[in-house]
């Protein structure tokens, strides 16, 4: 029993278990989200329950993002296309906050070197960061585009938020810039924040190793 314990991988049912969790969390955020835009009368005292649910949903999120860094091993890095993961994502983020603009702009393949679970955990919180950004943002709109150097495939996230305090919003124990920095020092990668359009937004962009020399 101990040899079949010890052979466990434990990143990846954590990662799957992270999975089962946040994808409910988001669609239920999602129907908080509309029962607000629907309401033409009176809430009769739904509106505190909603803001309960909506912070309780918001906490266990959180913690699963704990979980997942707190678990995570950095294994040996593989090629990994992060192009479904990309589709899923915004799947999620255009149900969870219809009022925003999603988009991924990119004709180039989108394939690096890496661990899937790591580079997940990175796009999450910087696309969770760029939402938070345009809070409040008339016409708010965020934008993923992607090109390849040949040694990096470049990924770039533009939202027309505020600059000023989103690049460091971190909630609770969540995932940091910090962190998503150190992430992608493990993967050989770096990332770069261009303010130079700060009346229209800012754009954060990831580099990630190709395998390429």
């Amino acid at each position: 029993m101990n040899a079949e314990l010890s052979q466990i991988d434990f990143p990846e049912m954590t990662g799957a278990l992270a999975h089962e969790i946040k994808n409910p969390a988001a669609v239920a955020l999602a129907h908080i989200n509309l029962m607000r835009q629907k309401q033409t009368t009176p809430t009769h005292g739904l509106e505190p329950h909603l803001n309960h649910i909506e912070q309780a949903l918001m906490d266990i999120c959180e913690l699963v993002q704990d979980m997942l860094y707190a678990v995570y091993n950095f294994s040996e890095p593989y090629a990994v296309d992060v192009t479904d993961m990309f589709h899923e994502m915004l799947e999620i983020y255009r149900a969870a906050w219809p009022s925003i603009s999603f988009s991924l702009n990119t004709s180039t393949q989108l394939t690096c070197i890496g661990q899937e679970s790591s580079i997940r955990l990175v796009f999450s919180n910087l696309i969770k960061n760029a939402v938070e950004a345009v809070e409040g943002v008339e016409s708010a709109c965020i934008e993923i585009s992607a090109s390849n150097t040949g040694k990096f495939l470049n990924i770039s996230i533009y939202n027309n938020g505020a600059v000023e305090g989103s690049m460091t919003k971190s909630h609770g124990n969540g995932l940091g810039l910090a962190i998503c920095r150190h992430i992608l020092t493990q993967l050989g990668g770096h990332l770069q924040i261009d303010t130079s359009h700060q009346k229209e937004g800012f754009t954060i962009t990831v580099a990630l190793p190709t395998g390429n020399a």
